[in-house]
């Protein structure tokens, strides 16, 4: 029998279960797990790459095929798309923090950037690394954190202004807030906080998290913004009524730092201030803190100013919103990783809706990456920590890109496995005695 590139390695099959009901056809959902597995062993969401390494098709001519039209959605016995595909990833999501009694929900954008693409459907314009405008795609993500250091991805959507149908990105933020709110509490979640950047200071989402009954951490972007101030209700613009805070506490913090594609975490000596205000014209009370840094280093001297629902002010602790805040950190991390060892800004179908599903794909197996984590003592999981290059540490277990190296190197070897039972190819061994003899 001739050996198959298959790898379950750490449970895949059963991860991908509860996406079966997408389908009404077995083999569709072979199709989709096939999908889901070629990303994860080529890291890439190029078809064609992916057809090369998923389970079973690596000898086929038609893999690429079959793939594509699952992605197109040119099968009637088929639910798979984008905003289905949403649906159970915040399931999933949901159940593997159900019952917290806290998570922090960290939600962020990141844009997808396609510089030299003229064709695809629904182009948009967002920044480069530099802040220049590009062709690309704009992204909404959002990861959930618990107090014992679980991590689980709870929301996914690719959007552009240019789309039919779209309204505004507040809508599709509002809309975001509301789907994880609604999916964190019928898990049972008793407390939810929002860690968001700049540019989520907009009032209408602020108003929308007061709704929503949950706390949040954000980043002021709108400085200039008119605030009265409590309790004189004088009114006066935000740079200004924190300048005249009192500093409340100084102290030394870990600081990310940007240096070009790296952050670089330095210590930083930083004083803190805090005031009590309103915005909206008065009918909105938040908290606000601005953490300064007076440092002579050029360019990372810019205040940070957070709004937030947490209590702060004298005699009260503000460093929970300060490592709150430091905590959406994370999903850069996430957004490198995804980028990188997932590949989904090399996706290259022209469809709009079929580039949508297709790095949806790519999120939900990066929710399968994130559960091996939990799993760390179990033999499949050690051994993708050992192929990955894991060295053991009692207080540092393998995290996800030594599991996802791990998975694709096993992966190579199943496929070199099977590249032996081919006549029309070389065997592995013989190919390697040769390069070796060439050396």
């Amino acid at each position: 029998m001739t050996p198959s590139a298959t790898v379950d390695v750490g449970g895949l099959s059963d991860f991908v279960q509860p996406y079966r009901t997408l389908f009404r056809d077995r083999r569709l959902f072979t199709a989709f797990e096939a999908a889901v597995s070629g990303i994860l062993a080529s890291g890439s969401t190029r078809l064609a790459q992916m057809a090369r390494v998923a389970p079973g098709t690596g000898a086929s001519p038609h893999a690429e095929r079959r793939l594509r039209r699952l992605v197109h959605h040119q099968h009637q016995r088929s639910d798979l798309s984008a905003d289905t595909l949403l649906e159970h990833i915040q399931a999933q999501g949901a159940a593997r923090v159900a019952g917290s009694d806290e998570v922090v929900v960290v939600l962020d954008g990141s844009d997808l950037r396609k510089p030299h693409s003229q064709v695809l459907e629904h182009l948009d314009t967002v920044r480069d690394l530099k802040g220049q405008p590009v062709a690309g795609y704009r992204t909404l993500n959002a990861i959930g954190l618990t107090p014992d250091g679980r991590q689980t991805l709870l929301y996914h959507t690719l959007y552009s202004a240019l789309a039919p149908g779209f309204t505004s990105e507040n809508t599709v933020v509002l809309q975001a807030l509301a789907q994880i709110t609604r999916a964190l509490r019928a898990a049972g979640v008793l407390r939810i906080i929002f860690v968001l950047d700049r540019g989520f200071d907009r009032l209408r989402i602020l108003h929308r998290l007061r709704r929503l009954r949950v706390d949040f951490v954000i980043r002021v972007k709108h400085l200039d913004r008119n605030v009265r101030l409590q309790p004189t209700g004088e009114t006066q613009p935000l740079h200004g009524a924190m300048h005249r805070a009192d500093v409340s506490y100084r102290f030394e913090l870990s600081r990310p730092v940007r240096q070009g594609k790296r952050v670089v975490w330095r210590p930083t000596r930083t004083e803190l201030q805090a005031q009590h205000l309103w915005l909206d014209d008065g009918r909105l009370p938040v908290k606000a803190v601005q953490l300064s840094f007076p440092t002579r280093t050029a360019g990372e001297d810019t205040p940070w100013t957070l709004l937030t629902s947490l209590p702060v002010g004298p005699g009260v602790d503000a460093g929970q919103v300060v490592r709150l805040y430091l905590r959406r950190w994370t999903i850069e991390d996430v957004f490198s990783w995804t980028k990188t060892a997932l590949g989904w800004e090399d996706v290259q179908v022209l469809d709009y809706e079929a580039l949508r599903t297709l790095v949806a794909l790519s999120w939900v197996a990066a929710a399968y990456v994130f559960t091996l984590g939990e799993s760390v003592d179990s033999p499949a999981v050690r051994l993708l920590a050992h192929l990955g290059g894991y060295v053991p540490h009692k207080n540092r277990p393998p995290g996800k890109k030594t599991l996802l190296l791990g998975l694709q190197r096993l992966t190579a070897a199943a496929l070199t496995a099977q590249a032996a039972w081919r006549p029309d190819l070389p065997s592995g061994i013989a190919v390697l005695n040769a390069i070796l003899g060439r050396l």
